[in-house]
């Protein structure tokens, strides 16, 4: 897992590298991209459960090893026989996490590989480099991209999120911001239920965020927030124990 294949919502990214990331999956619905997640093993992936609310899941497609998603050619697809989320509020959004289990099984391959999730659930990423990837628009109220996205944001800690323009109370444990206080970098409309990942010490990347909601995109003093992975890790091994989180290394 978590093994990123290198050369050598986005704004203020750059095109990543022909399957760079190959735990990217794509979300459409009724031939509509609309949403990004992450493979976590080879039957469940992994999204915001606001990209679940009032979407007939059935009719939900799952695309996986693409990069230009504009150009017509048969990629890996699968559909969703299940969606599990928590208590999840358009109000708050809180708990904006859910996992989608798969019709059918995705060979794992250099192009379709499952991100590896936290271990150390106390850590907090605070300062850490994450990255965050997806096909959403590259500036506010703009188009969705063709090509997959990716952009570097530092991990703040909740109390330097606290402290920006949105007020403290909107901001739980659960949560996880990152960004500039400056703006001009962030994910944005579409990129939502994609990952926000860091590299670990063995060169490998894990999850640390699900894209969950901002006040605009790249706005000065509105970071980036994101779920926060390891709050649900449980949840989320509990419920996806039919996958296997197999090494095809």
């Amino acid at each position: 897992c978590g093994l990123r294949n290198e050369e050598s919502r986005i704004v203020g990214g750059q095109t990543t590298s022909m399957n760079e990331f190959p735990w990217m999956a794509r979300l459409s619905y009724l031939n509509k991209f609309y949403c990004g997640g992450t493979l976590i093993n080879d039957r469940y992936v992994l999204t915001a459960a606001h990209c679940m609310k009032g979407f007939m899941w059935f009719m939900i497609r799952v695309t996986f090893g693409e990069h230009d998603r504009c150009v017509e050619k048969s990629p890996e697809t699968r559909y969703v026989v299940r969606v599990m989320t928590g208590d999840f509020s358009f109000l708050n959004f809180e708990n904006d996490i859910a996992l989608l289990r798969l019709n059918e099984r995705v060979p794992l391959s250099d192009t379709i590989r499952p991100i590896c999730l936290p271990t150390m659930l106390d850590n907090e990423y605070v300062e850490a480099k994450a990255i965050v990837s997806g096909w959403g628009t590259l500036k506010e109220d703009g188009k969705p991209s063709c090509l997959l996205q990716e952009v570097e944001v530092p991990v703040m800690s909740l109390q330097a999120c606290r402290n920006t323009s949105y007020s403290a109370r909107m901001i739980s444990e659960n949560m996880l911001c990152a960004g500039y206080l400056e703006g001009q970098k962030d994910s944005c409309q579409g990129d939502s239920g994609g990952p926000l990942i860091t590299e670990r010490e063995d060169k490998k990347y894990e999850l640390i965020g699900v894209v969950s909601w901002g006040n605009g995109c790249a706005r000065p003093g509105y970071p980036g927030v994101y779920t926060r992975v390891t709050r649900y890790m449980d949840w989320i091994l509990k419920h996806s124990k039919d996958g296997c989180f197999c090494e095809h290394n």
